[in-house]
């Protein structure tokens, strides 16, 4: 009888035992710093504070819904402006644990993020987080005492950034005691830039970023041969990679592709009418840039679900970056003749940045699903780390077998397509075109009025994918041609992996 009656309690002492040393093995739950993502008027909104236990709520003026996205810090209690925040309760958010990502030159790091969230609202071509109504709810308070990852967000626009030798990071002083460090490393910086001064353009951007996590590991901006200083001020606010001016071109394609291969309207192997009696598989035609395969394309899916798409990918909304951005604009027409030229990317208008290319680029080498770009790695106060970036995703535009359709067409244009030259004719790596995939994009823009051209694709010459994006601008047409500096960009870069030395130019400039 004794026995029987303290085996229910027993077995609640267990679960109390299990639950303390799990708070006890996991200190860092105290402190947490939040940043709740949203738009207003068009405007990338972001709103700091501490967690909160209540729901985040949807207003009638509100039409679209509030992404919540908290970060982990470390444990800093013992740091007085700090205040201590409880975990959220489970109706109102729920916790996700990251898998561990590796980086080519940081140890992998283990990191947290809480999203307040409800049953997520799902579209064919998008997948929306949508907050739960709460009429009690209060809005956290963005002027908090304690520092918000809002605020070390907006001091890399303000602050001037600087070059830290013994971290070999570029760093920005948030205050006498803290900074911020970035993801941009150095020596791919340099290598993207000293790439750069090899060719002729009057514009030119190039980006290369992890597409698994969403950081911007090297970003560069040059104008009239002049690269842009990386610790300028006009790198913050002149930056051609962040500007939405440039036309898309048949960089588009991916966007037809995608609404066509998701839908199940189309198949990488399906044929459609090029010329004349002559057909041509919608692969191949991606990998020459075939105009015409890609209008047929567009009208068997039709206006409608080809806008879901666009919206999708991120066009006319706005983009949330850690540096300001304008939203990409991207309308399509009515009539029938130019909405086909429209799909296949030969509208003037529809207008893009190097930045968000690289976001759709690394959304089909992510097998679909879109990642927040960032350039805030880690924040430093008083020699101990007490913020870690926690990469999020924003949206899956698609699903992971159209992701992986894609994904083998891009391997086609460098082999067999329109960026073959581009990759091809280096002695010591003859088989870099192997090693890459992309697409590429030509058409004049208004204004400036130029010749521009585009490559947007990936290079395995590291030995795991990374998203490169290239953007050349000239007067006329040119000798110089993006695939051709993203082709130099990805030789060096399988150079300095197999040769402790500045690689030397085996191919010749084209």
């Amino acid at each position: 009888m004794v026995s029987s009656y303290f085996k229910p309690l027993n077995i609640l002492c267990v679960v109390c035992y299990i639950a303390f040393m799990g708070l006890a093995f996991d200190s860092s739950m105290v402190d947490a710093l939040v940043l709740y993502v949203s738009e207003e008027n068009g405007k990338p909104v972001y709103i700091s504070g501490k967690i909160e236990t209540a729901a985040l709520p949807r207003t009638n003026t509100q039409k679209k819904p509030i992404i919540a996205i908290q970060y982990r810090a470390e444990n800093i209690s013992s740091t007085p402006e700090h205040t201590v925040a409880t975990s959220p309760s489970s109706d109102a958010a729920q916790v996700v644990k990251s898998e561990t990502s590796a980086n080519a030159d940081a140890p992998a790091e283990s990191l947290t993020t809480v999203i307040a969230m409800t049953p997520a609202v799902t579209t064919p071509a998008l997948t929306v987080v949508e907050p739960k109504q709460d009429d009690d709810y209060q809005a956290p308070d963005s002027n908090e005492a304690s520092t918000s990852a809002l605020a070390y967000i907006e001091a890399i626009s303000k602050n001037k950034w600087e070059y830290a030798s013994l971290l070999d990071r570029y760093i920005v002083k948030f205050d006498p005691q803290t900074y911020v460090v970035l993801t941009i490393r150095p020596s791919l910086q340099k290598m993207v830039e000293d790439t750069f001064k090899k060719y002729s353009t009057r514009i030119g951007a190039s980006i290369i970023q992890d597409p698994a996590t969403g950081e911007i590991l090297a970003m560069a901006s040059s104008h009239r041969n002049q690269i842009l200083d990386i610790l300028s001020e006009e790198y913050r606010t002149e930056n051609w990679a962040l500007r939405p001016t440039f036309p898309i071109a048949s960089i588009f394609k991916i966007i037809t592709a995608s609404a066509g291969l998701d839908s199940g309207k189309t198949t990488a192997k399906s044929s459609f009418l090029a010329w004349g009696k002559t057909y041509m598989t919608v692969w191949k035609a991606f990998a020459i840039s075939h105009n015409g395969v890609y209008g047929r394309i567009a009208r068997k899916v039709g206006r409608s679900l080809l806008v879901k798409y666009i919206e999708a990918y991120g066009f006319n909304k706005p983009f949330f970056f850690d540096l300001p951005v304008e939203k990409s604009l991207a309308t399509l027409p009515t009539d029938s003749i130019k909405f086909g030229q429209a799909a296949a990317g030969l509208n003037r208008d529809f207008l893009v940045s190097p930045i968000h290319v690289a976001q759709i680029i690394s959304t089909v080498l992510n097998r679909g699903r879109t990642m927040k770009p960032y350039l805030v790695d880690y924040v430093v106060r008083k020699n101990k780390v007490v913020f870690r970036r926690k990469p999020f995703q924003l949206a899956q535009p698609i699903k992971t077998d159209t992701a992986k359709d894609l994904y083998k067409m891009m391997y086609a244009t460098t082999s067999v397509g329109t960026g073959k030259r581009g990759f091809g004719g280096y002695r010591k790596c003859p088989s870099l075109a192997k090693l890459c995939g992309g697409k590429t994009g030509t058409l004049t823009g208004a204004s400036p009025n130029y010749l521009f051209t585009w490559f947007g694709g990936f290079t395995k010459a590291i030995g795991r994918d990374l998203c490169i994006v290239t953007l050349v601008g000239q007067k006329g047409h040119s000798g110089t041609k993006a695939s051709s500096v993203a082709g130099q960009i990805s030789y060096e870069m399988y150079m300095k992996r197999h040769e402790d030395k500045s690689p030397q130019q085996i191919a010749k400039s084209r």
